[in-house]
């Protein structure tokens, strides 16, 4: 019996979780709206594809050790088919100043009041409702914009 729950509680765990844990993450900062640095190091790259009305066609992070976790995208898509993507999939994204978070509304969880706020250093992303965003707002006024940043070819 305690070994299916072990189970169970290691499988609840990896479900939220898109990549693995990287160290090096101290004294980080928002920089040029997409990208995040620590130390002065360039970390990763926030990429917003097809960005119109504060929304993204596709959001990934681009680590720099070459790794893109896509953090939304439909089904088939690859970096440089930005044409086949219907804006608005991902509404308001938007980067912590000091990088520690990235939020964002999926399009189809528009009819429930549910954001995902990924953190990039553990690779974990959870769902939290309206109010939360307001308070994470309010917390970081100067949190970034993606949705005005075209990801590099």
């Amino acid at each position: 019996m305690k070994s299916w729950m072990v189970l169970v509680l290691a499988t609840g765990c990896a479900a939220n979780k898109l990549t693995h844990f990287r160290s090096g993450w101290s004294s980080c900062r928002a920089a040029d709206q997409n990208l995040i640095q620590c130390g002065g190091k360039e970390m990763a790259k926030v990429e917003c594809y097809r960005p119109e009305d504060e929304s993204c066609g596709a959001l990934a992070i681009h680590y720099a050790d070459g790794e893109r976790v896509f953090l939304f995208r439909p089904p088939g898509f690859e970096p440089g088919q930005e044409d086949s993507l219907v804006p608005g999939a991902v509404l308001r994204p938007e980067l912590a100043s000091d990088g520690s978070s990235i939020w964002f509304k999926p399009m189809a969880g528009r009819t429930h009041d549910y954001w995902t706020v990924f953190d990039p250093q553990t690779g974990h992303w959870r769902q939290v409702d309206a109010f939360e965003i307001f308070q994470i707002r309010e917390h970081d006024p100067h949190s970034m914009p993606l949705w005005v940043v075209r990801p590099t070819q």
